[in-house]
């Protein structure tokens, strides 16, 4: 049925009924989300037929990859002009009128009950955004000179006038944002008929579309670079975007200079593959384009590597403000830096600050840490003392070394002590994995609980191999295989380098799997093969076997496992067993010898140490 057919009054019921996915209320036409598909859906199928292009195809609710539980309300779909399949995503709003606050991004004076509870973004934004989750990671769609993707808001029940405050928001924004005026609707149409051409319908592209399977464009390092360019090209979800948009907020008032307290914490829990980073990263661009004092931190040395030596990314700023803006959590140390704190101070994978921070080497001299014992001058203080806000996205279940001390507990605690108001945020959609939330559990049964059987989605896949050289060829056998890595746990030793190598040659094999042989990341770079820090993102990398350590952070199109001795299968108890035995991560051993009651958080974090295949 075409979609103007469906959208007139003796078939709109049926049109919603599908929409909904149940029985319709009684007053179904009246308000809700079924209200807005019964008002919105046929004004623009309206316009459609008033362009001539009632023959176009029409998606509805369609939720793109990697854009959480978020959905695009319409996307037309056909083919332009100039034969490229094009896609226009727009967003649709029953606003009779709308305000714009420039200072914080929102929407205001819509009129709508949820406008109290949620902060309104500007709706081209919204239809933008979910061009750009298709434009990112939907396969095919990748290429802007083989597809074209526009995006458009359409307030069919305003005016140019009542919403003009929306169209001054921007050059971009006002261009794309129609009302259902007169002049709206004939600017609209305009529109449409330069992008769309009538003769086709568009079958073509529509399975383009609707087939594609998921692919990723752009790794977080290289988007690093191009979100501090333009953070539109990569845009958050809604539920990333109400936490940035927090944040923001919460920076603002705790800036202002009628603010009780200048000072903040705020939290922002999240799993692996919530976004942390990506809303870390947008933070720190908005924060540096605004000309605050602002700082991104980690104690992952890869991922703060990787970061720094992103080429677009130091072009952008040059070598010394990129090293500026990308730190270590462990250099705000020195209390001279204290009386002039940053304005904003973004902490990523918080949950791997130290308790203390060693000023050089390996240890503290035993004055100095004397010192710090006795005054409570923890890492977390110090990072706090260096901001007036302190912005800490943690997930205690990562936490995995002897050291990890951070906590949201001891996060409060920090606020507390420092008179600063305190803030938790909370992360809970997944997009890692090709965005399985299936296997986040599947994962969290089989090393913490009673297995489950695993099933193939569309966008992931699971493979067992029954040997090393098995589990190579399906790790590296397909495309860009030098973006998949293999992985293991603590099982083998680091075996120690002989004095003065000159090749990877003389570099002894750590891994020795009945003749299978492998090299842990290198503790230095040798013959053109990376040190450990850059194992994850550089090519050469994929020769050797990553651990816990140099792949937290990153994400692989591939992962090969390698399950050695310390995680073995029990028959007795039906579930995998960690053998601390086995394992060579000697501080971490030695520490559950000492203190017994850290060996069932250590052995948790040995079974979750690799990611899996």
């Amino acid at each position: 049925m075409e979609f103007a057919e469906a959208t007139r009054p003796q078939t709109l019921e049926r049109l919603v009924r599908d929409l909904h996915g149940s029985t319709l209320p009684a007053d179904w036409d009246l308000k809700g989300e079924t209200g807005s598909w019964a008002r919105s859906l046929p004004a623009l199928a309206d316009l459609l037929v008033e362009s001539g292009l009632q023959l176009l195809w029409v998606a509805l609710e369609y939720t793109p990859f990697q854009a959480g539980s978020s959905r695009a309300d319409a996307i037309v779909i056909g083919v332009g002009p100039d034969g490229r399949p094009t896609y226009l995503v727009i967003e649709l709003k029953q606003w009779q009128a709308a305000e714009w606050d420039a200072v914080h991004e929102r929407v205001t004076g819509t009129g709508a009950r949820y406008e109290r509870s949620h902060d309104l973004r500007h709706p081209y934004d919204q239809a933008h955004d979910y061009g750009q989750f298709i434009r990112n990671f939907t396969a095919g769609m990748h290429d802007e000179a083989a597809v074209r993707i526009e995006a458009a808001a359409y307030l069919h029940n305003a005016t140019e006038t009542t919403i003009g405050a929306l169209r001054a928001a921007g050059e971009t924004r006002g261009r794309r944002t129609f009302s259902g005026g007169g002049m709206g609707r004939q600017r609209f149409r305009k529109f449409l008929e330069s992008i769309f051409d009538a003769r086709s319908t568009g079958s073509a592209a529509k399975d383009r579309l609707l087939d594609a399977g998921y692919a990723q464009s752009h790794s977080v390092l290289v988007a690093a670079a191009g979100i501090f360019g333009d953070r539109t090209q990569y845009p958050l979800t809604d539920e990333q975007d109400d936490v940035f948009a927090t944040i923001q907020n919460a920076v603002s008032k705790a800036l202002s200079v009628t603010a009780d307290r200048n000072h903040a914490v705020i939290v922002v829990k999240g799993g692996p593959g919530t976004g942390k980073t990506w809303i870390a990263l947008h933070l720190l661009a908005a924060n540096a384009h605004a000309n605050r004092q602002v700082s991104y931190a980690t104690n992952l040395s890869s991922l703060r590597q990787a970061l720094r030596q992103s080429a677009n990314f130091r072009k952008i700023f040059g070598a010394g403000l990129a090293d500026k803006l990308i730190t270590s959590a462990r250099t705000y140390w020195d209390d001279s830096r204290w009386q002039q704190p940053l304005d904003v101070l973004i902490i990523d994978e918080a949950h791997r600050l130290e308790e203390y921070t060693v000023r050089r080497a390996q240890n503290n001299p035993r004055h100095i840490q004397q010192h710090l014992e006795a005054h409570n001058i923890t890492q977390l203080f110090e990072l706090k003392k260096s901001a007036k806000v302190l912005v800490l996205f943690i997930d205690e279940d990562q936490a995995s070394t002897y050291r990890d001390f951070v906590t949201v507990e001891r996060a409060r605690e920090i606020a507390d002590r420092t008179g600063a108001s305190f803030k938790e945020l909370e992360l809970q959609e997944q997009h890692r994995s090709g965005g399985s939330q299936a296997y986040e559990a599947w994962v969290d049964a089989l090393v913490d609980g009673s297995p489950v059987v695993w099933h193939d989605e569309a966008t992931f896949t699971v493979q067992v191999a029954d040997s090393p050289e098995e589990l190579e060829k399906l790790v590296f056998g397909g495309p860009a295989g030098d973006k998949a890595r293999l992985m293991a746990g603590f099982c083998w030793e680091w075996l120690p380098w002989p004095q003065s190598p000159s090749t990877i040659n003389d570099i002894p094999y750590d891994i020795d799997i009945s003749g299978w042989q492998k090299r842990w990341n290198l503790r230095h770079s040798i013959d053109g093969f990376p040190r450990d820090t850059s194992w994850a993102h550089d090519p050469r990398g994929a020769e050797q076997v990553g651990s816990l350590f140099t792949a937290q952070g990153f994400e692989f199109d591939r992962c090969g496992v390698i399950v050695g001795p310390d995680l073995v299968w029990s028959d007795a108890t039906k579930r995998m067993t960690v053998q601390m035995s086995a394992s060579h991560y000697t501080k971490l051993v030695q520490l559950c010898r000492k203190a017994p009651d850290e060996e069932a958080r250590s052995e948790t974090n040995i079974a979750c140490s690799s990611p899996a295949p």
